[in-house]
């Protein structure tokens, strides 16, 4: 049963979740939206209702810029690790809102 509040869309992203049960988890996303991101962390398995910051690496312009924001696990499994995000910066909020709804970008 489908639980999500906000729109994903697929979108393969470099990301650092740091955990304060296993450290840096490095993995890539799968899906991403403005509520949440479902991430590839290989085999590693993150406690379920756990805080984590997180580290989004997205292009830009042809340079990396790095997005900060803390989450919390909502599950992890061999099909990746759900993450609903707790807190994050405006400029994040932003830029996901313009990857999820790109027709509602303002040119």
């Amino acid at each position: 049963m489908e639980h999500r509040c906000s729109v994903r869309v697929p979108l393969a992203l470099d990301v650092v979740i740091k955990s304060r049960s296993l450290g840096l988890v490095s993995g890539r996303t799968r899906n991403v939206g403005v509520g949440g991101m479902l991430v590839d962390t290989g085999p590693a398995r993150l406690p379920v209702n756990t805080l984590v910051e997180t580290s989004l690496v997205m292009l830009e312009q042809g340079r990396e810029q790095v997005y900060d924001a803390f989450a919390v696990v909502i599950h992890s499994s061999d099909d990746g690790t759900g993450l609903m995000f707790s807190d994050m910066d405006p400029a994040l909020f932003n830029r996901l809102h313009q990857l999820v709804f790109p027709s509602l970008a303002v040119r």
